[in-house]
């Protein structure tokens, strides 16, 4: 399922929460880069293949 903007996410190796902040597009490539903001404070860029499939 794709992330959008505001949307709350698991990490993919820790117990920990986040909000996606922002999100970067790469025109060479389908897969996208999250920017995610994590419950303690710390920012992140994860690819978003990692949180699941891009579709149901």
């Amino acid at each position: 399922m794709r992330k959008c903007v505001g949307d709350t996410v698991k990490h993919p190796e820790r117990d920990e929460s986040g909000q996606v902040v922002g999100i970067i597009t790469n025109p060479a490539c389908l897969l996208r880069t999250l920017v995610i903001e994590w419950d303690s404070g710390e920012t992140e860029e994860w690819s978003e293949i990692e949180f699941g499939p891009l579709q149901d």
